[in-house]
């Protein structure tokens, strides 16, 4: 292998369609090596560490952060944007496609003293955006004074005039989270290509690359004493709580989401673990008397402190978009009341607008008395005469984008052809309040690791800022993009592309800051958390019955399988493969016709076939338990998800196999099996005794009371011709063969049969055990007078017990037997039917809270 230098002082590959301009390494910056071909100093430890490693080292760290990556689920939902190449086009609504995190192992080095310069910069800014975004929403002065021009405020989109203060002065600061993305040009200097003030992403996959940094490069990272990103969300975590107007002493912080199909969804679960706030959805929220309450379990509990994390114009259906499913009804009266801080305030998407760039070196000698001391990359407004006069000149060697919107494509004007360039410029004469023009700027280059080994790569930095107190602080490295088609433009999130760990190196001697708790109130011990929203409280209950349905299944399909697998000819495995057929259509899992067929036809084969399918309901529950688990991501703990998604993995795997030959499927039915056991060990081992997991095992327990009816009930139908026959598959796919052997040996009797599958509370495989756990439950919720009390699911057991006592009898008529067991399966069908309807009155009670106007009542 080449060393790192030669590698990356190689000249780059010269074959690339016009359309992805190819990074000269003589033009762009090297962030590695000097003019004179020399290594930086702050590099010269990396450099050792990753000669070291070799070509084949580097690739083993790489494959084991992919590895780490995928085990944490980290993720992205990427955009596909249309390739549009007018800057003021409408965007089409994005079809969503989640992707893997992709990290490359290849940090990116920063001096102590550039990053002095770059964090001031960055101070100074977004203590300047503050100050505008202050008075545009109140004073209005630097409209007044024709420092900035109205089009570029009142056609923006993000100009909410509901957040406008008529009475003055904007209280406090609005600009509590900012991100701004660097690129150094070929003069080494770093300019900011774009100001992210809506509610910016990276901050929690920043620190997630470095966890994963930390674990592939970790003697690397302490070799080159690289600062530390914790000590960033104490910060941020304190600033939060040092904004509830009730005070900072413990107050209520929620990190408000659009949902699960966010793109950037696994950082909003991430961030709210960081900062100690409940992930919420608008529908977890309410407004009453001015105020915004988390809808709980308990009952309503008060917000202080809003993180926001949906766009401005979503947030209040009620004040801003009225299509709005997203947003919180009053959100913006509470705001404006002072009942609850949003952060960052609704409307601060405003000067992340890119025509605003041309303005901010005046604005930063007017506001603050200095030059900024980080600049951005030359940007020209073509609603001026004199700028649309000199985008016209220049006109070829631009980048043009819409003024008032970062998610719209840029359209890099040399890559047009005449025609098309012709035609934009044309769009822009018509309408230039539109648009703006900003110069086409080479990144630097930085080594990353690529097929050949290490080789150049243009980099573009996002680096995060958050409020302390008057002042801001900024995280210390942040991200690095490897924009796609050596495009800094085009690097965002939404995009793609690979990302870097930032490193930035400490001073000498420079003393550790820990940042020290305030002396605050004296807490109330408490035992639990108090916070589970109903929607949250819901999905845990139905992951906990679809994760019993698929063990519940792949039980019933094995024992059909292994049937169906090896020679079957007696007529007591008829009997078994009929009993089978009846219990699989009972649960739903192929049709009454298909269980009606002979067991020994391709019919009833094919039927068992088909119910493997990704398509069919063993299917159908996979992808269920998959969705559920993702909303309610932020409910377990970073061990459970990694060997969720692990065991997750696996089966995925084997599904696109299992459809096709029985042995396969056959196999795939163990792995569901062994899944579903060490995802309930997981479940029942790492939660603590809360509501949330009351009705996840909850939810487990109904489904499992309903599978053994349901089975139970199949087998009763052959009590007349082989009971034995039907009692070895009740207790198979019931889990309790063992259990019964080791109680009566081989002999097989209903009434002891009955007994263990029914009314023994010690088998928890029996129905009687899943309805006093129910029971537990029940009477353990806030509720507990609520229907479905714990009383009724008690008593749905006492009917078994009868029956099961007529069993117990030396000598049985067998009209006698067959009246019992034609009423037992009557009593389980109307069991059956009852835990249904406890499902269905928990919904009423807990989670979307209509109360039946009769009480409850169990018909047997």
């Amino acid at each position: 292998m080449n060393s790192p230098l030669q590698a990356m002082t190689a000249p780059a590959p010269a074959a690339q369609p016009a359309s992805a301009p190819m990074v000269s390494v003589e033009e762009a910056y090297d962030e590695m090596v000097t003019g004179q071909g020399a290594i930086r100093a702050h590099w010269q430890g990396l450099l050792a560490s990753l000669s070291t490693l070799g070509s084949s080292g580097l690739a083993e760290r790489a494959q084991r952060a992919r590895q780490y990556l995928e085990d944490e689920g980290v993720t992205y939902n990427l955009y596909e944007l249309p390739g549009d190449t007018g800057a003021a086009s409408e965007i089409v609504p994005p079809l969503p496609e989640q992707r893997p995190w992709r990290l490359d192992p290849v940090p990116v080095l920063l001096s102590a003293e550039e990053w002095s310069h770059i964090e001031a910069g960055l101070i100074q800014r977004a203590t300047l955006l503050d100050l505008v975004l202050r008075d545009l929403y109140g004073p209005m002065r630097l409209l007044a004074e024709r420092r900035i021009p109205p089009a570029l405020v009142f056609g923006h989109q993000e100009f909410l005039r509901p957040a406008c203060r008529t009475d003055g002065e904007m209280p406090g600061r609005m600009l509590q989270h900012y991100a701004a993305e660097l690129v150094r040009g070929p003069d080494g200097i770093w300019r900011v290509i774009a100001d992210r003030t809506q509610a910016p992403a990276g901050a929690g996959y920043a620190l997630q690359n470095r966890r994963v940094m930390s674990r592939v490069m970790g003697q690397a990272l302490r070799q080159c004493r690289v600062r530390p990103l914790n000590t960033h969300f104490e910060y941020w975590q304190a600033d939060l709580a040092a904004r509830a107007p009730s005070g900072p002493d413990n107050p209520k912080v929620v990190l408000l989401t659009p949902g699960p199909y966010n793109e950037a969804y696994f950082e909003h679960i991430y961030l709210a673990r960081e900062l100690g706030a409940t992930l919420v959805e608008g529908a977890d929220l309410a407004m009453r008397d001015g105020k915004v309450f988390i809808k709980t379990l308990a009952g309503l509990e008060q917000v202080d402190v809003v993180l926001r994390r949906m766009d401005g114009e979503w947030c209040d259906p009620l004040e801003l978009r009225a299509d709005s499913a997203l947003g919180v009804a009053g959100l913006m009266q509470a705001a404006r009341e002072g009942h609850v801080a949003i952060c960052n305030a609704i409307g601060s998407g405003l000067v992340g607008a890119p025509g605003l760039q041309a303005f901010l070196p005046n604005l930063a000698e007017h506001l603050l008395g200095a030059p900024l001391l980080l600049p951005s990359i030359a940007t020209w407004w073509s609603g001026q005469a004199y700028a649309l006069a000199e985008i016209e000149q220049r006109f070829d060697n631009l980048v043009v984008r819409n003024a008032h919107d970062l998610r719209n494509q840029p359209v890099v004007v040399g890559d047009l052809q005449d025609d098309q360039r012709a035609a934009l410029l044309a769009r822009i004469r018509a309408r230039p309040a539109d648009f703006v023009a900003q110069e086409r700027i080479v990144p630097s280059v930085a080594p990353g690791l690529g097929e050949q080994g290490l080789e150049p790569q243009s980099i573009l930095l996002r680096v995060q800022v958050v409020a302390d107190g008057d002042g801001y602080v900024v995280l210390p490295g942040g991200m690095a993009r490897v924009p796609e088609k050596n495009d800094p433009f085009g690097a965002t999130l939404q995009r793609g592309g690979v990302n870097k760990d930032v490193w930035v190196v400490a001073q000498e001697q420079a003393p550790t800051v820990i940042r020290g708790s305030s002396q605050r109130q004296r807490l109330a011990l408490r035992r639990s958390s108090g916070t589970l929203q109903s929607r949250v409280a819901e999905d845990l209950f139905w992951l906990g019955r679809s994760v019993e349905r698929l063990d519940d299944g792949a039980r019933l399909l094995r024992a059909v399988l292994s049937r169906l697998v090896g020679e079957f000819s007696t007529a007591r495995d008829l009997v078994e493969m009929a009993v089978l057929a009846r219990a699989l259509a009972r649960c739903g899992i192929i049709d009454q016709k298909d269980a009606a067929a002979p067991p020994d036809t391709l019919s009833f084969a094919n039927a068992i076939t088909r119910s493997c399918a990704p398509n069919q309901l063993m299917g159908q529950t996979l992808d269920s338990i998959e969705r559920l688990a993702a909303v309610s991501r932020h409910r377990l703990s970073a061990d459970m998800w990694r060997m969720f998604n692990h065991l997750m993995g696996e089966l995925h795997i084997s599904r696109p196999v299992a459809a096709g030959d029985a042995d396969a499927m056959l196999e795939f039915c163990d792995q569901m099996i062994r899944a579903t056991a060490a995802i309930a060990g997981m479940l029942s081992e790492h939660m603590t005794r809360g509501s949330g997991w009351r009705f996840l095992d909850a939810g487990r327990r109904l489904e499992r009371g309903i599978f053994i009816g349901r089975t139970v009930s199949a087998a009763t139908t052959a009590l007349g011709g082989n009971p034995d026959s039907a009692f070895r598959i009740a207790l198979e796919i019931n889990d309790s063969s063992l259990t019964y052997r080791r109680r009566y040996r081989s002999t097989l009797q209903a009434a002891a049969v009955f007994d263990l599958l029914l009314l023994d509370v010690s088998n928890p495989h029996a129905l009687a055990f899943q309805l006093r756990t129910m029971a537990q439950h029940l009477d353990a919720l806030p509720n507990p007078e609520a229907p479905p009390r714990g009383a009724d699911c008690i008593a749905l057991a006492q009917p078994f017990a009868d029956l099961v006592a007529k069993f117990d009898r030396d000598e049985i008529a067998p009209e006698e037997f067959a009246q019992l067991a034609t009423r037992l399966r009557g009593s389980l069908d109307a069991a059956c039917q009852a835990m249904m309807d406890v499902s269905d009155q928990l919904t009423r009670s807990y989670f979307s809270h209509v109360q039946m106007a009769r009480a409850f009542g169990f018909g047997l």
